[in-house]
């Protein structure tokens, strides 16, 4: 049992530590929406997880599991709305793992170095929508980019790996680094406190929520195997004792022992010479009854 803990806990730490490029990382809060990407456009299932198949193109042919919640969009594509916490984890195109989806609560976020995070940005302006960053709630306003009523998109601030997309009522970053940690407004209006954690920080965490697991699985599994000793000695204390009362039962029905009546077994007889003095008995003497002859020598 030691050694399948042990190597359970091997293989989920190489499950957290090995890094996969095809894999987007996404995180995004509730009730918004998200939407994944896939290669293959003619011929298409999505599923959540390896068995849960949610939508499935062949051609022209369309279906869903909820057609509420999800739509196929061209290339392939997936949309998934009204998040909630049910929706994330894994989702496969072609049982190719393809995303890995953590959905969000309240306005402040932690998430793990890497990752893409969609902000939504929930304004009345129907004009623009322009986000803008500080890096402490008390720091000076850094302006990252406007989107204005006929999609046209200004950028206000150095991006030169493209990692902030701003499109219609939400602004994506990707790759996510430490310094993007800081409050984030859009139109002048809070929606969200970052915070970016590091992938050890990350793997730590969940190596000791592992241990604990491990450690709970040991005392339950020394636990188990403690009450069945137990148990077992219970019960071979109780059958020695039920054959020591049948031993002591047959015992006390055999009764003490004694000299069979039917056998005058050691009885001795004794007789001189000429003179018999050995009592009479009604029966003829046995194998086992003995006679003693003695003779008188005058001195």
């Amino acid at each position: 049992m030691r050694n399948l803990i042990l190597n359970w806990t091997f293989l989920f730490i190489l499950h957290l530590t090995k890094e996969d490029a095809s894999v987007q990382k996404l995180s995004a809060p509730e009730k918004h929406f998200l939407v994944l990407m896939c290669s293959d456009a003619s011929y298409v299932d999505w599923s959540h997880g390896l068995e849960k198949v949610i939508a499935s193109k062949r051609g022209k042919l369309v279906s869903y599991l909820d057609q509420s919640k999800h739509q196929l969009l061209e290339d392939g594509q997936l949309s998934i709305k009204g998040l909630q916490e049910s929706d994330a984890g894994e989702y496969y195109c072609n049982h190719q793992l393809v995303a890995d989806i953590t959905v969000l609560k309240g306005h402040n976020f932690t998430v793990a170095e890497g990752t893409t995070i969609y902000l939504p940005c929930k304004t009345s302006d129907k004009m623009k929508q322009r986000w803008a960053f500080k890096r402490t709630p008390h720091s000076r306003k850094e302006f990252i980019s406007t989107l204005y009523k006929n999609s046209t998109i200004k950028k206000e601030r150095a991006d030169p790996t493209l990692r902030f997309t701003h499109t219609t009522d939400h602004l994506i970053i990707s790759s996510l680094r430490l310094q993007d940690s800081g409050l984030y407004l859009c139109n002048n209006r809070e929606m969200a406190f970052l915070t970016v954690t590091t992938v050890t920080v990350a793997v730590l965490l969940a190596l000791c929520i592992l241990a604990m697991v491990c450690v709970g699985l040991l005392s339950v599994t020394i636990g188990w195997k403690s009450r069945r000793r137990r148990r077992n000695f219970r019960k071979e204390t109780e059958l020695t004792n039920i054959a020591s009362g049948q031993q002591l039962q047959s015992m006390s029905n055999e009764g003490p022992w004694m000299l069979d009546p039917q056998e005058d077994a050691g009885e001795i007889q004794y007789a001189s010479l000429g003179v018999q003095h050995w009592r009479q008995t009604d029966r003829q003497l046995s194998s086992r009854q003995h006679v003693i002859y003695s003779t008188l020598t005058p001195s």
